[in-house]
């Protein structure tokens, strides 16, 4: 008898203490897979680069966000709003406006509950040239306060700093030439 309750325990324990390891193991997975979760995905540069290429397929910039899809986006649901010129998605908001067929500005804002872990964006871009300024993540305050097309005094009210410049058109030698007046 007591030589069964022997082999019964000498059995059940291993059982136990790999059921107890496992539920550890998946406890802290679980947890760590909600955090990266809530982590804002920043995705400015491909925004930018479908709207480029927008750009060159149609010519000019887009009125709405809403104008990618089919053209260059595939057809699925998104949260738009503000008639199509703003989108969330990762966990960013973004802000989009068309200031004139060949320039447009960007707006992207972490959101989430671990939106002080990101940056914030702001890029002015044209088929030429991208000017871009980063910041720490907007307080919920000031976004009301943002504007399409704000100044630069505006930008550093906001805590955002200016990066350098992404030329997006390579010039050539014979350009550079076509230009010069002499």
């Amino acid at each position: 008898m007591m030589m069964n309750r022997l082999k019964l325990s000498i059995v059940l324990a291993p059982l136990a203490l790999f059921l107890v390891i496992g539920a550890y193991v998946y406890s802290l997975w679980s947890v760590e897979r909600k955090k990266a979760s809530d982590l804002p995905v920043e995705a400015v540069s491909m925004m930018m680069r479908d709207l480029l290429r927008f750009h060159d397929k149609r010519g000019g910039f887009p009125e709405n966000l809403q104008n990618l899809e089919t053209i260059v986006w595939e057809k699925k649901p998104r949260d738009f709003s503000l008639e199509g010129r703003a989108l969330t998605h990762g966990n960013y908001y973004y802000f989009y406006t068309r200031i004139t067929d060949h320039q447009f500005t960007l707006w992207a804002i972490p959101t989430g509950k671990a939106r002080d872990e990101a940056p914030s964006w702001y890029l002015a871009v044209t088929p030429e040239a991208c000017r871009r300024w980063k910041g720490a993540a907007m307080p919920f305050e000031q976004l009301g306060l943002i504007v399409p097309n704000p100044s630069l005094a505006q930008l550093g009210a906001f805590g955002l700093i200016e990066q350098s410049p992404i030329p997006l058109k390579i010039e050539t030698k014979s350009s550079k030439d076509a230009k010069t007046p002499w």
